[in-house]
This record gives structure tokens, C-alpha cells and sequence, in this order.
């Protein structure tokens, strides 16, 4: 059976608790209820990366600001010109096919318009459908290409304009995933709205600390970042269970 994914911008669509519980006239109760309970993990999580990443870009001195002016550079291309959604488009749906490929999936129909595309994929799943809105493909085609380089020439040389295309594409990937996560996706609804943010919000944090780590090798100890993140995790579930126990025998106390 192929699997249709249709990646189309639509009008916002508001949401409430029955849209984040029914799907399609379906509960997806038991995804939900994981979903809800990730809340924590995710907070501390982005927190501890955001937090860490803050550190690194003031202790970093100048021998990182082409990565900086990258970001900064796209922001104001955005801004001041307009929104690369034909790109945008193609790059979402290559990620599908990619996830898809991985998977066991065989691409059946690539079909880019401008601001719209599809893809038919003879199966499907959570990753495939969400990749997208958590693979930042043009940079890890920058970090590819400069790795491929580096079998043929010094590439220290390049490193600069290479932190350049990095902060760039990085900043293309949230600024438009934001953008199109801001408006109605057809992608959400498959697995269930409040369960597809909540694997996006964990995938992104995920796959920013590998970037962390082929972007910036020699100077972001990215063992440490994941320890913190897990010990903090650790930390917040600990607080939550001893919060639950001490309700739980107040309760029962006054019973």
C-alpha cells in the first residue's frame, strides 16, 4: 500500500484540547498520554542545550563569528527579501524520502510545486512523516561536502566560510520550520498533533547536540552537554515522583 504525504501552506488553524486528543475522530489516547509525560524531559532538555549553547557563544571569543554572521545573514535575507519556500518545500520533501529510504520505503512520486509538494512512499511512519520539522538537510549537505573536501585538500583553510554556510542553512531550517509549524500541517495530524510537537521539540534538541558536535568538534564537549541534559532529566522526574508521593499521602491523610 503507498503512503501519500502532502506538504501544502494552509491558513492557521486554531487548536484546542479536542484537536491535541482526537485525530480524525480517533484518540490517540495512549500517544497523548506519552506525549504528556515528556513535557518535563523536554523543558529541562531544551533548557540545559540553550543554556549550554549561551555559555559556548560567550566563552568562544571571535574563532566562531562566521557561524554568527551566517545566522544573522539569513535572518536579514528573510526579512528583507522573502521566505525561500520553493527551497524550503524541496528540502522537506527530500527529507520524507530520505527517512523513507532508511526505513525500507521505495519512492513511488516526487512532486515539487512552489508552494507545495508530495511524495508517495510505499510505507510510512513517525519519522518519516515528521523528519522534516527535525532534519536540517541543507546543513548536514554543507557538513557532507566539506567532509568529502576533506579527503582532497587542506580543509582549515575553508573553515570559516564553512562555519558561514553552517549558521545559514541552520538558521534557513528554524526560522522556516517555525514558519510552516505556525500554520496548519496535514503531516501533524497522522500521529496526532500534541504527540508530533512533542517528538519534534525532542528529535531537534537531539539533532542540534550531534551538529553541536561536527560543526563545532574541537571546542563543544558534547559528552558533557549530554550527561548535564540526562542528570537534569534524572533530577526533574525525581522532583515530580516525591511531589506525587507527598499529594498522594496528603490526601490520603485527609480521607
Amino acid at each position: 500500500m503507498s503512503v501519500i504525504l502532502v506538504f501544502k501552506i494552509s491558513p492557521f488553524c486554531k487548536l484546542n484540547l479536542e484537536n491535541f486528543l482526537y485525530e480524525g475522530g480517533k484518540m490517540k489516547f495512549l500517544r497523548n498520554i506519552f506525549a504528556f509525560l515528556l513535557i518535563p524531559a523536554v523543558v529541562v532538555a531544551g533548557y540545559t542545550l540553550i543554556k549550554s549553547f549561551l555559555y559556548f557563544m560567550v566563552s568562544s571569543g571571535n574563532r566562531h563569528v562566521p557561524f554568527w554572521i551566517g545566522i544573522l545573514c539569513y535572518v536579514v535575507f528573510q526579512v528583507i527579501l522573502y521566505k525561500p519556500m520553493k527551497t524550503y518545500v524541496f528540502g522537506h520533501e527530500l527529507s520524507h524520502a530520505i527517512a523513507g529510504i532508511l526505513s525500507g520505503a521505495r519512492i513511488k512520486k516526487f512532486n515539487i510545486r512552489k508552494e507545495s509538494g508530495s511524495i508517495v512512499l510505499t510505507k510510512d511512519n513517525v519519522w518519516i512523516t515528521l523528519a522534516p520539522y527535525f532534519f536540517p538537510i541543507y546543513t548536514y549537505i554543507v557538513i557532507i561536502i566539506y567532509i568529502f573536501l576533506g579527503w582532497f585538500v587542506n580543509i582549515k583553510q575553508f573553515y570559516g566560510y564553512f562555519l558561514f554556510l553552517a549558521g545559514f542553512s541552520i538558521a534557513f531550517h528554524v526560522a522556516l520550520t517555525t514558519y510552516i509549524l505556525s500554520i496548519e500541517q496535514s503531516d501533524l495530524r497522522i500521529y496526532g498533533t500534541f504527540f508530533s510537537y512533542i517528538i519534534i521539540f525532542m528529535a531537534n534538541i537531539a539533532v542540534f547536540v550531534l551538529l553541536a558536535a561536527l560543526v563545532f568538534p574541537d571546542d563543544i564537549g558534547v559528552k558533557d552537554i549530554c550527561l548535564r541534559v540526562f542528570g537534569n532529566i534524572a533530577d526533574i522526574y525525581k522532583f515530580i515522583y516525591a511531589g506525587v508521593l507527598e499529594i498522594w499521602s496528603a490526601f490520603r491523610e485527609t480521607r
